[in-house]
């Protein structure tokens, strides 16, 4: 069996902090940094996913706010990015955070014959875990 990883850039997640809880309001905010893995500069799309069967990432979460909205990495210089994630269509559970290349900036060089364009993602899974709501008394 061939085994080929590809990694064209990669979301700086602190191994430590699985949980996700959201704020006081409906959503919850993610802090990470994006870099470059062994890649050419370019534009890039981040984004979060609810948990498929296999424990995989599924369909894309809608209404997912990401800051910069255009993520452009050069050189091994790491970018900021913040998500914010409505949390009223999930329920408690694995989802998943992503970067990916531009689907955009790949063009076709030839109108004729067969072509293969690969493009790489990364993903990282994290836990939501339900707000616990405290009574004042």
């Amino acid at each position: 069996m061939l085994s080929t990883l590809f990694f064209a850039a990669a979301l700086g997640l602190n191994p430590n902090n699985k949980l996700i809880t959201p704020g006081l309001g409906t959503r919850a905010v993610v802090r990470t940094q994006a870099y470059l893995v062994n890649s050419e500069p370019g534009e890039y799309l981040v984004g979060a996913y609810k948990n498929a069967e296999g424990d995989v990432p599924g369909e894309e979460i809608e209404g997912v706010r990401v800051n910069p909205p255009k993520l452009f990495l050069r050189d091994s210089r790491a970018r900021r990015v913040v998500l914010s994630i409505p949390t009223s269509s999930l329920k408690p559970g694995p989802l998943w955070i992503c970067i990916t290349e531009n689907n955009a900036r790949k063009k076709s060089r030839s109108s004729s014959g067969s072509q293969l364009t690969v493009l790489t993602r990364s993903c990282y899974q994290r836990i939501l875990r339900a707000r616990r709501s405290s009574f004042l008394r």
